[in-house]
């Protein structure tokens, strides 16, 4: 139907159908978020399954190998960094928790065991005043005042209560939607690597014709840009993390392998990530070795760390990376946290790269144009 209406009309039709496919895409992108993650996760991955078939096998071969692969290594990082974590956290619950407060008798006070408890407390309050210690007001009349508002306070138990069991509820809801998106990313993922050709086909033959080459050119190169960074900066924190658990367990630092994979992971934001892991690190080897001790051990490790990504992995794995000056690659990572927070943090190189690209190709141009148009007559020669 649109397709009898005036070029014009059609062009406008077609806008507003665009503009209402992204205001609902906008009001359900809760749902949609795992299915861009899946294809950002299969577009990075095609390369590493283009790889493998041709070594012979089929794609489907090929995508169950990587996918068989990236379980076997997430559920052994997995498993390792749980137990990890799980002895961190029982050690810090044991320095924290006092274990010989004992335990309450009653647990419902009622009217004649406050009685006895406030004469058994004006007791013990005049045998303290006759050697000079007096007990403040609030002690001395703890009893009657939970008998006299004993209500109130059963009440704000139960409001609290009440505000405890809501956020329980939300809680538990964040936790099944996590849940839910865990699942979903790697079945949209498992989609994806079958139909990325067709998909990208589908798209490039509903572009205009005129300028379909170029838009097509610069669709690679963001994307290119795009996957360049996800795999690289990936394989490079696993790398990195890798060899900061190394370093930390061989110098005696505990939980080295959460530490490190932990820093690892952090790096993908660059300066910040690494810091993190440093402070995490020697807060913890504190309890074992001391200030000094501490300091020496994680600085050795985390200072030849930062030497063999910034010299040996990223010139590797991503060579010069995506072309960003350091002062572009700071201010990017500043807008993208003041707009989306730590999405925004994470996203923020790709997205500068991509506008660069799309500044490059499309505006740039478009300016020199403007530049050297004559605004008015040609100037008349003089004799």
């Amino acid at each position: 139907m649109l397709e009898r209406l005036s070029p014009a009309r059609r062009n406008l039709a077609l806008l507003v159908v665009a503009a209402l496919f992204a205001w609902f895409a906008w009001h359900i992108r809760s749902v949609l978020n795992p299915l861009l993650v899946g294809y950002l996760a299969a577009f990075v991955v095609h390369p590493l399954v283009v790889r493998i078939e041709k070594r012979g096998f089929s794609r489907r071969t090929a995508v169950n190998l990587t996918f068989v692969g990236g379980f076997v290594l997430a559920t052994a990082l997995g498993l390792g960094l749980f137990f990890q974590v799980r002895a961190l956290t029982l050690e810090v619950y044991r320095s924290a928790t006092v274990s010989d407060v004992p335990a309450l008798e009653e647990t419902e006070p009622n009217p004649a065991f406050l009685e006895r408890l406030q004469a058994r407390l004006d007791e013990f309050s005049a045998s303290l005043e006759k050697v000079g210690i007096d007990l403040p007001l609030q002690v001395k009349d703890l009893p009657r005042l939970l008998q006299e508002h004993g209500g109130e306070a059963a009440g704000m138990g139960l409001e609290a209560a009440g505000q405890g069991f809501r956020f329980l509820l939300r809680f538990i809801g964040k936790g099944v939607e996590f849940g839910a998106f865990l699942i979903l990313v790697p079945l949209y993922a498992y989609y994806f690597l079958f139909e990325l050709g067709r998909l990208h086909g589908f798209i490039g033959r509903h572009l205009p014709r005129r300028d379909r080459a170029r838009i097509q050119s610069v669709g690679a190169r963001i994307g290119q840009v795009v996957a360049c960074f996800f795999r690289g900066r990936l394989s490079v924190a696993f790398l990195k993390g890798v060899f900061l658990s190394l370093g930390l367990w061989i110098l005696g630092i505990d939980y080295a392998l959460f530490f490190g994979m932990l820093t690892g992971i952090l790096s993908i934001v660059p300066f910040l990530g690494s810091l993190t892991g440093f402070v995490l690190t020697f807060i913890v080897g504190v309890l074992d070795h001391g200030v000094v001790g501490s300091l020496w051990r994680t600085g050795i490790v985390f200072g030849i760390g930062e030497l063999v990504e910034g010299y040996v992995l990223i010139p590797k794995i991503l060579g010069e990376e995506l072309g960003l000056h350091s002062m572009v690659v700071i201010a990017s990572l500043l807008a993208g946290g003041a707009a989306a927070g730590v999405l925004g943090v994470l996203v923020a190189l790709p997205v500068t790269a991509s506008i660069v690209i799309l500044v490059e190709e499309f505006v740039l141009p478009a300016l020199r144009d403007f530049a050297e148009e004559e605004s008015g007559p040609p100037p008349s020669e003089t004799t």
